[in-house]
């Protein structure tokens, strides 16, 4: 008679591989990120200085926003809101190409 064996894998042995899955993963996105911004700094790019506003934003803008809104129920526009930030940006940076552009 064949039998299978599943021996050591129980839920919590994969529960814990795959928070250790996510963990390395994240570990290496970051690790990645910030070898991206070492290369950038290097070359004195403004694109390293940007990286670091932003950054430097989302660490003090973060705990702020999180204290400020208590997401039991999520509002209508939120979700909605990266994206018409990001659009009214880029609005932004037209109006000025267009009042700043070359003659």
């Amino acid at each position: 008679m064949l039998r299978i064996r599943i021996g050591r894998f129980h839920p919590e042995n994969i529960c814990y591989s795959f928070c250790t899955m996510w963990a390395s993963l994240i570990t290496f996105v970051l690790l990645g990120c910030l070898l991206l911004w070492f290369f950038a700094w290097q070359r004195g790019s403004q694109l390293a200085v940007g990286i670091a506003i932003g950054i430097a934003a989302v660490l003090i803008g973060g705990p702020i926003i999180r204290s400020a809104y208590h997401f039991d129920h999520i509002p209508v526009w939120a979700p909605a809101l990266p994206f018409a930030l990001i659009a009214l940006t880029l609005f932004g940076f037209g109006l000025l190409a267009w009042f700043w552009g070359e003659e």
